[in-house]
Protein backbone atom coordinates (compact mmCIF):
# COMPACT_ATOMS: atom_id res chain seq x y z
CA UNK A 1 0.00 0.00 0.00
CA UNK A 2 1.42 3.45 -1.01
CA UNK A 3 1.60 6.23 0.96
CA UNK A 4 -1.58 7.64 -0.73
CA UNK A 5 -3.73 4.74 -0.19
CA UNK A 6 -2.55 5.20 3.40
CA UNK A 7 -3.59 8.73 3.84
CA UNK A 8 -7.44 7.81 2.35
CA UNK A 9 -7.93 5.01 4.88
CA UNK A 10 -7.29 6.96 7.32
CA UNK A 11 -9.12 10.36 5.75
CA UNK A 12 -12.31 8.89 5.18
CA UNK A 13 -13.05 8.08 8.73
CA UNK A 14 -12.16 11.49 9.40
CA UNK A 15 -14.25 12.81 6.85
CA UNK A 16 -16.64 11.06 7.98
CA UNK A 17 -16.92 11.76 11.32
CA UNK A 18 -16.32 15.57 11.08
CA UNK A 19 -19.08 15.55 8.27
CA UNK A 20 -21.92 13.52 10.85
CA UNK A 21 -20.47 15.94 13.42
CA UNK A 22 -21.72 18.43 11.47
CA UNK A 23 -24.96 17.33 10.21
CA UNK A 24 -25.95 16.19 14.28
CA UNK A 25 -24.84 19.94 15.49
CA UNK A 26 -27.46 21.61 13.07
CA UNK A 27 -30.46 19.96 14.57
CA UNK A 28 -31.87 21.51 17.55
CA UNK A 29 -33.90 20.38 20.23
CA UNK A 30 -36.46 22.35 22.08
CA UNK A 31 -37.66 23.36 25.26
CA UNK A 32 -41.38 24.42 24.59
CA UNK A 33 -41.60 25.67 27.94
CA UNK A 34 -38.88 28.41 27.15
CA UNK A 35 -40.65 29.86 23.87
CA UNK A 36 -44.53 29.23 24.89
CA UNK A 37 -46.54 30.44 27.76
CA UNK A 38 -48.91 27.71 28.38
CA UNK A 39 -50.88 29.61 30.62
CA UNK A 40 -51.82 32.11 27.64
CA UNK A 41 -53.84 32.52 24.12
CA UNK A 42 -52.56 31.97 21.01
CA UNK A 43 -53.36 34.61 17.75
CA UNK A 44 -54.02 31.98 14.87
CA UNK A 45 -54.50 34.21 11.58
CA UNK A 46 -55.59 32.53 8.22
CA UNK A 47 -54.45 34.19 5.08
CA UNK A 48 -56.86 33.44 2.10
CA UNK A 49 -56.26 34.36 -1.65
CA UNK A 50 -58.78 34.87 -3.99
CA UNK A 51 -57.26 33.38 -6.89
CA UNK A 52 -59.44 35.81 -9.85
CA UNK A 53 -58.02 39.49 -7.78
CA UNK A 54 -54.64 37.82 -6.09
CA UNK A 55 -55.46 39.74 -3.34
CA UNK A 56 -55.51 38.16 0.37
CA UNK A 57 -57.66 38.53 3.35
CA UNK A 58 -56.96 37.40 6.62
CA UNK A 59 -59.01 35.81 9.08
CA UNK A 60 -58.33 35.94 12.91
CA UNK A 61 -59.12 34.49 16.34
CA UNK A 62 -57.79 33.49 19.65
CA UNK A 63 -57.14 30.08 20.62
CA UNK A 64 -58.42 29.86 24.10
CA UNK A 65 -56.43 28.14 26.97
CA UNK A 66 -57.33 24.94 27.19
CA UNK A 67 -59.84 24.67 24.22
CA UNK A 68 -59.51 21.72 21.56
CA UNK A 69 -57.64 23.96 19.64
CA UNK A 70 -54.98 24.67 22.06
CA UNK A 71 -53.89 21.63 23.60
CA UNK A 72 -53.61 20.09 20.11
CA UNK A 73 -51.56 22.95 19.44
CA UNK A 74 -49.40 22.25 22.54
CA UNK A 75 -49.66 18.83 21.88
CA UNK A 76 -47.94 18.83 18.66
CA UNK A 77 -45.50 21.52 19.83
CA UNK A 78 -44.80 19.08 23.06
CA UNK A 79 -44.52 15.95 20.67
CA UNK A 80 -42.00 17.67 17.96
CA UNK A 81 -39.21 18.99 20.29
CA UNK A 82 -36.67 17.26 18.62
CA UNK A 83 -34.37 17.83 15.06
CA UNK A 84 -35.45 21.19 14.11
CA UNK A 85 -32.67 22.78 11.81
CA UNK A 86 -31.83 26.58 12.17
CA UNK A 87 -32.98 28.58 9.43
CA UNK A 88 -32.34 32.12 7.92
CA UNK A 89 -34.63 32.09 5.59
CA UNK A 90 -37.97 34.35 4.91
CA UNK A 91 -40.79 32.11 5.42
CA UNK A 92 -44.49 32.88 3.63
CA UNK A 93 -47.27 30.69 5.05
CA UNK A 94 -51.17 30.48 4.72
CA UNK A 95 -51.18 29.93 8.87
CA UNK A 96 -49.66 31.66 11.36
CA UNK A 97 -49.96 31.03 15.21
CA UNK A 98 -48.79 34.08 17.58
CA UNK A 99 -48.38 34.50 21.06
CA UNK A 100 -45.67 37.37 22.40
CA UNK A 101 -42.22 36.98 21.06
CA UNK A 102 -43.35 33.07 19.42
CA UNK A 103 -44.51 32.57 15.72
CA UNK A 104 -45.13 29.40 14.31
CA UNK A 105 -46.02 29.50 10.53
CA UNK A 106 -47.51 26.52 8.39
CA UNK A 107 -49.27 26.13 4.66
CA UNK A 108 -52.44 23.64 4.91
CA UNK A 109 -51.61 20.81 3.49
CA UNK A 110 -47.72 20.87 3.48
CA UNK A 111 -44.95 18.59 5.08
CA UNK A 112 -43.22 21.49 6.89
CA UNK A 113 -43.61 23.97 9.51
CA UNK A 114 -41.89 26.57 11.02
CA UNK A 115 -41.05 28.61 14.55
CA UNK A 116 -39.61 31.71 15.60
CA UNK A 117 -39.26 33.09 18.50
CA UNK A 118 -36.70 35.32 21.02
CA UNK A 119 -34.38 33.16 23.03
CA UNK A 120 -33.55 34.01 26.58
CA UNK A 121 -30.69 36.28 25.91
CA UNK A 122 -32.81 38.07 23.60
CA UNK A 123 -31.66 37.02 20.16
CA UNK A 124 -34.18 36.08 17.30
CA UNK A 125 -34.19 32.09 16.73
CA UNK A 126 -35.99 30.51 13.24
CA UNK A 127 -36.08 27.33 13.16
CA UNK A 128 -37.70 24.69 10.35
CA UNK A 129 -38.98 20.73 10.43
CA UNK A 130 -39.77 18.02 8.48
CA UNK A 131 -43.62 16.89 9.86
CA UNK A 132 -46.52 14.64 8.48
CA UNK A 133 -48.51 16.00 5.64
CA UNK A 134 -51.23 17.84 6.94
CA UNK A 135 -50.75 17.13 10.84
CA UNK A 136 -51.38 20.85 11.39
CA UNK A 137 -54.47 21.20 9.48
CA UNK A 138 -56.30 20.87 12.36
CA UNK A 139 -55.68 24.64 12.77
CA UNK A 140 -58.37 25.62 10.31
CA UNK A 141 -60.99 23.21 10.92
Amino acid sequence: MDSMQKTMKHLIPTITLVFSLALVSCQTDLDINEIIDQNSTFTLTIRTADKETILCTNRTEEIEVNSEKWNKLVDFLMNNINDWQSSPASYIGDIYVTQDDFRLIYTKGTTGAVIAFTDKKGEPKQYAKKIENGELDFLTE
